[in-house]
């Protein structure tokens, strides 16, 4: 009833000005909707119009399945949403901000949705990212370096209040096993070129990252790299490869090439100053040898 004399009352005083000679400056107000409207309750949550709904921009996730996107849209066409995303509201904007839930929020899109169902929440940063992040390793594969580079912002955000935080504190905050997390913060240590590929492809599944990683020569990473996506190597070829060469560690692994005679009189070893020799170039070596072994006989 109130609401409803407020609105006669705004239409006469309309009415009344408008009729007055001279030019008037219209004022628009932007009105604030707040958190209760265009949402209405449902059982633990809210339903709540979708234009006011927002990604994260910090959300670990940056790229997703085209083709699975459109499947799930179409399970929710069909099904509806059942299972609530999770909001926070953001005063300043007078929006709601995604917790959990960006891949359901973008394929309801796709499927047409007016309003999802949503439970409200009040977190801060730090707690929200460690819920991204859970979700999406739990969910679906998160990208290698997207998943790296979140436990590191993680990592990064709590070490601000607490300088103490190590990645055994992540670990156990985000359930996984300590080796897990150093291994995948190994991979920010990738050639950046290396890490450009790697976002734009599919071909660098996170088993042939972390082997990669640990060869610790640039060099040889842009290599195996380059040969993976020329497909001279499948990827099983290039794991077979790099699980057989020692990885190297600070310096870089010099080869040696080594004989053996069959009458163990001797044993020759050539030692070069690089990690990788064609069979061609230890020919050359040993002709080398043998000219100079020459000249001094003569």
């Amino acid at each position: 009833m109130a609401k409803r004399k407020e609105l006669v009352l705004r239409k006469l005083a309309h009415d009344t000005f408008a009729s007055l000679p001279g030019e008037t400056e219209e004022v628009v107000e932007k009105k604030r909707k707040g958190i209760r409207e265009e949402t209405r309750g449902i059982s633990g949550a809210r339903m709540i119009d979708i234009s006011r709904i927002k990604s994260d921009p910090d959300q670990p996730r940056r790229r997703r399945d085209a083709r699975t996107l459109k499947e799930l849209a179409a399970s929710i066409r069909e099904h509806g949403l059942l299972q609530p995303i999770t909001v926070e509201y953001v005063d300043h904007g007078d929006y709601f901000k995604i917790i959990n839930g960006e891949r359901r929020y973008e394929a309801a899109k796709l499927a047409g949705l007016s309003e999802l169902p949503c439970i409200i929440k009040d977190i801060d940063r730090r707690v929200r990212l460690t819920h991204q992040l859970i979700e999406n390793i739990q969910r679906q594969d998160l990208p290698a370096l997207e998943e790296a580079e979140a436990i590191q912002t993680l990592i990064d955000n709590q070490r601000m209040e607490n300088p103490g935080y190590s990645q055994r504190a992540a670990a156990k905050e985000l359930g996984l096993p300590k080796t897990y997390v150093n291994e995948m913060i190994s991979l920010l240590k990738l050639p950046k070129d290396i890490k450009r590929s790697v976002r734009t492809s599919d071909a660098f599944p996170k088993s042939l990252l972390l082997l990669l990683v640990r060869q610790g020569d640039e060099k040889n990473i842009r290599e195996f790299c380059q040969q993976l996506r020329e497909g001279k190597l499948t990827v099983r070829e290039v794991k077979t490869k790099l699980r057989k060469s020692k990885p190297t560690r600070g310096r870089p692994q010099y080869y040696q090439y080594q004989f053996r005679a069959p009458e163990k009189d001797f044993i020759l070893k050539i030692r070069f100053r690089k990690a990788r020799v064609d069979r061609s170039e230890i020919i050359n070596v040993l002709s080398q040898v043998l000219r100079s072994l020459k000249q001094d006989r003569a």
